[in-house]
């Protein structure tokens, strides 16, 4: 619920996320945004043609919203794939946040963002994704900095969300903890973001023939327009995890295919064939000449599993907030991480090769 006389509201803010299929999703989602501390002046959201109830329940959401008493703004609230104003109230308060839902099937994530971003009178857009919890105080923290006029570009923090033990054991592998980002190369992902609107004109907006890894083409084009993008750990969303390993699969091959796709992360590609390549001749040559080869893999390993297994430590002294309580041990959740990480880079390989033929 919405309880407005105690928040402000940022007019020049507008909102924006693109929504595809995330019925299980958007409501927790939706809630996570209008529970804000300080709420936008404007949301908008682009349906790129769910096929299943997303559409329906993001309008049933926001009409619900309506049906309650405001004291201090106004919501108006229009679909635009019925072009029409749907519903407001509290019609003589000057305080008016907008909500425009816009179904545009066939567009992808790129097509959706830039279709909203072109709708938005807000000076500053802020990013984030259906597939995640934004901090109560996400909104307020993420635009802050803009009191100094020389900010353009923020990103925040990701955190994992986690609801069963494979979704820790993935946050341990792929999640960076604060003190492991570099604020001079960080490059935030869009569902933890904001810019100044003439940024992203500058920019070329995001990608459209791009359907994975957009966002990061998106940073390095404001990097390559002269921008600085600002870290504000205070910023806080909560990512969810994937649940399985068919869903895992999936994420890291199209990450590793938008990559290809995009001309971005060649080094750490290279790195991951390479070290596979490694791998391969120390098994063939312990196998022709002598086991004690196989002794090479040792500080390989080491290597390949050391900041999987420190986040995974942090995790157990309580110092993350993915914690592994008593019933899951420490050998199950170390035996598991290996096979994961595996998983993982086997996928952005296949990924990477697939999104070069398509290149």
């Amino acid at each position: 619920m919405i309880m407005g006389n105690k928040r402000k509201i940022l007019s020049e803010v507008s909102f924006i996320t693109t929504v595809y299929n995330e019925e299980k999703n958007i409501i927790e989602f939706l809630k996570s945004l209008i529970n804000q501390t300080a709420l936008p002046g404007e949301i908008i959201i682009v349906d790129g043609g769910s096929k299943d109830h997303t559409f329906d329940s993001t309008l049933s959401f926001f009409k619900e919203e309506l049906s309650r008493e405001r004291s201090d703004f106004n919501i108006v609230l229009s679909d635009d794939a019925a072009k029409k104003k749907i519903r407001s109230n509290n019609k003589n308060n000057k305080s008016v946040i907008s909500v425009n839902i816009i179904k545009k099937s066939g567009a992808n994530i790129s097509q959706g963002r830039n279709i909203a971003i072109k709708s938005a009178a807000g000076r500053i857009i802020c990013v984030s994704d259906a597939g995640c919890v934004m901090d109560k105080n996400w909104l307020e923290k993420i635009t802050e900095s803009y009191i100094d006029t020389s900010c353009n570009i923020v990103g925040g923090l990701s955190l994992p969300l986690c609801r069963s033990f494979l979704q820790k054991c993935l946050a341990v592998c792929i999640m960076p903890l604060e003190e492991e980002i570099n604020r001079e190369k960080y490059m935030p992902s869009s569902r933890n973001i904001s810019f100044k609107k003439k940024i992203w004109v500058d920019a070329g907006g995001y990608p459209e023939d791009m359907d994975y890894g957009e966002d990061m083409k998106f940073d390095f084009n404001i990097k390559a327009a002269g921008y600085t993008i600002r870290f504000n750990s205070d910023a806080m969303v909560y990512w969810k995890m994937r649940e399985n390993p068919v869903q895992i699969s999936k994420q890291f091959f199209r990450y590793a295919k938008g990559d290809a796709r995009g001309g971005m992360y060649l080094h750490r590609h290279l790195i991951r064939f390479f070290s596979f390549m490694v791998l391969l001749a120390i098994l063939v040559c312990s196998f022709f000449l002598s086991n004690w080869i196989l002794l090479m893999l040792i500080p390989l390993f080491i290597a390949y599993i050391y900041k999987p297994y420190s986040r995974l430590i942090k995790a157990w002294r309580g110092k993350t907030n993915y914690h592994f309580n008593a019933s899951e041990k420490v050998w199950s959740v170390s035996t598991f991480i290996i096979p994961l990480l595996l998983q993982i880079d086997f996928s952005k390989m296949c990924g990477y090769i697939y999104g070069l033929l398509k290149k």
